[in-house]
This record gives C-alpha cells, structure tokens and sequence, in this order.
C-alpha cells in the first residue's frame, strides 16, 4: 500500500526526469507537464497550461509543428520532430520531439530535450567554414566584405550585419557596409547607422574598439549605452553581438550583427569570431596591400604611357632636312618631333654655320 507522500514509480519517473515530459490534448493544450519544464523555459506551470502550446512555438515552426502533430490524427504510431521554444526572458530553445498518441485517452504523451546547445554548435562550424571560404574565394575588398556579412547571418541566423571602418583622422568608426535578409525591413535602421559615426567606448561598435574584444547585448532595447535604441526599438531589433577586426594587434574595423529576437550569450560563438576577426583583418590588409600595389603600377603604366618616343626610320630630305610623315606630308624637323615627343626646342648656331654664314666670324 502506497504511503502519504510516496509517488508511484511512473509519477516518480515523470517528476525526475532530465527531460521534458508532458502531456497534451488534441484540443491543442497541456494537461500535464514535469518541472523540467520550468527549469528550461523559465515558465511556471500555471503559464504553460494556461495557453495553447503553440503560443509558445516560434512563429517560423508553427506551420510545421502543426502538420507534425496532424499525423498523429491519421494513424501514424510515433512522429519525430524539432523546433524552437519561447523562453520566460524572451529567447527560445531548440527541443527535439517523440510524440505517441494515447488515443483511448483522447491525449498526446511526448517527451522532448533540449538541444539549443547542439545546434549552436552546428552553427558555429558552418559560420567558420562559411567565412573561411568566402576569404579564399574573394577577389577583393569590396567583394568579400558583403559576402563575409551574408554567411555569417545565414548560418547563425542572425538578420543584419554591418561593418565598421576605423578612421584614424578623426578617430572615429564609420560603417561601410550592410546586409540583411531580404525579408526583413531595417531600411530605417540602415540610414541611420550609415551616417553615425563612434568614438571609442560609445555604442556597440566603440565598446568592442575600446574593449579590443567581442561584446554581446542580449536585448539593445535594455542596453544602457546603445545609442541607436529608438531605431531598434522601432524596427525590432534586439539581440547584437560584435567583435573587432585585427591586424598587427590594431582594430582596424569592427563588425557587428543583430536578431530580431533576445539573444542569450553564446561564449563559444564570441571565441570563435574573435578568432575571425584576426584571420579577416589579415585577408583585408593583404587585399589593401594589393590594391594599392596595382594602382601604383597603373599609374606608372599611364606615365610611361604619355611619354612619347621616337622609334624605326625617319625619312628626311637630303637637301631641307625636313622629315615626312607617316601621311606623306613633309614637316619642319621641329614640328615633327616636337608632336611626337616631350621636347621643347631653342634655336641657336653652330660654329660651322656661323662661318659659313658670317666668313669674319673668327675675327670678331
């Protein structure tokens, strides 16, 4: 016989679990749920029965969630599925499901876990590799920095990158280039962040310059030094990280990033794109360094170019001494040279001429 207080083995089994167990109707609520719930999303038990599960799916995995669950209807015996969870403070959690429908009961019995750190980790690799390829790919400077934003948001998922220039007159950074995905509007985030400008210590990006160290913001809404608040708040932004771009121990740029949803810290990504920042701030002084090499060599080019030489047989007359041209015209030497060359000519006399010219030349 049970004592009071003892819990029988499933019950016990249900309430210790690491994993998260529920049960939920086809009328699309729990009914039951073990604290491991609340230990993970931060929700009280009350919260999380109190409103539909998919209230606490992300909005991009509902569509799925839905159709995943509607097979259970059909017949089938267990579905397998992922997708992201709302957390109490804003951020969600990837949890991997089995569901098994208890039909006679009209109810789900599903166990799920939370695999939000396996995923980072996936994203992590992909983002290194992403970049990795885009710097052995580029061309130059101004193909890489673009494509260098693109693959770090598509693999981490994160909707805007900007970078950040240091410019060592003023001593301050000024963005030079933007991408975001397509669906996303932060038009009005863009133009203001294209004409702000940072000192040190200021902003996400003078924090990272001054700290020489990745930051990361959760929510910028709440972030006391993030001057760029009103436009965020406004088009939705609100998790941000940055980290700097270095070269010879120098910040030479700063790039930084931004989700529409709060962002709890991922130190290993932060390693990890600090590590980034110093392989991309080499690749970018290597481009530089080329750049400025192929101008040099364009402007000598275009020097020696103007200069103009004199080459093959020229003909000229025994008797005036004038030159003809490649057109048949017969030209003053000084005109003909002084058309295909640098040279200015002065006139003067020879000794020979002026004896022939003036016989009292010696006496004078």
């Amino acid at each position: 016989m049970r004592q009071p207080g003892q819990q029988d083995a499933p019950d016990q089994f249900f309430s210790l679990s690491l994993d998260l167990l529920c049960i939920a109707g086809f009328d699309g609520y729990f009914k039951h749920l073990n604290p491991t719930w609340q230990k993970t999303l931060g929700f009280s038990h009350e919260e999380l029965l109190s409103k539909p599960y998919l209230a606490f799916v992300h909005p991009e995995d509902r569509a799925s969630t839905i159709a995943e669950a509607h097979k259970l209807s059909t017949g089938m015996v267990t579905i397998t599925f992922q997708n992201r969870y709302l957390c109490k403070n804003g951020s969600y959690k990837w949890l991997s499901w089995n569901a098994t429908p208890l039909r006679d009961q009209h109810l789900i019995y599903a166990t799920a876990r939370d695999i939000t750190e396996r995923k980072r980790r996936e994203k992590r690799l992909v983002a290194q590799y992403a970049v990795t390829r885009v710097l052995a790919e580029a061309a130059t400077m101004e193909e890489a920095t673009p494509n260098i934003l693109q693959a770090v948001c598509e693999s981490v998922e994160w909707e805007l990158g900007l970078i950040w220039k240091v410019d060592r007159q003023p001593n301050l950074l000024r963005c030079i280039e933007m991408w975001h995905e397509p669906p996303v509007d932060v038009a009005e985030f863009k133009a203001v962040s294209k004409v702000m400008t940072f000192p040190p210590g200021i902003g996400l990006p003078g924090r990272v310059w001054a700290s020489r160290e990745p930051v990361w913001i959760p929510d910028v809404i709440q972030d006391d030094n993030f001057p760029r608040v009103p436009i965020a708040a406004s088009t939705g932004l609100h998790g941000a990280f940055g980290f700097p771009i270095l070269f010879g121990g120098e910040v030479t740029g700063v790039i930084e990033f931004f989700s529409r949803e709060i962002r709890e810290p991922d130190d290993d990504l932060l390693k990890m794109m600090g590590a980034l920042g110093s392989q991309i701030g080499q690749f970018l002084a290597r481009k530089q360094g080329e750049q400025e090499r192929e101008r040099l060599i364009r402007e000598l080019q275009d020097a020696l170019a103007s200069i103009k030489t004199l080459r093959g047989l020229l003909p000229i007359c025994a008797s005036c001494k004038k030159i003809r041209d490649d057109k048949g015209y017969w030209n003053q030497l000084e005109e003909y040279v002084s058309a295909r060359s640098e040279a200015a000519f002065t006139h003067g006399i020879c000794t020979e001429c002026a004896r022939r010219l003036h016989p009292d030349w010696d006496e004078n």
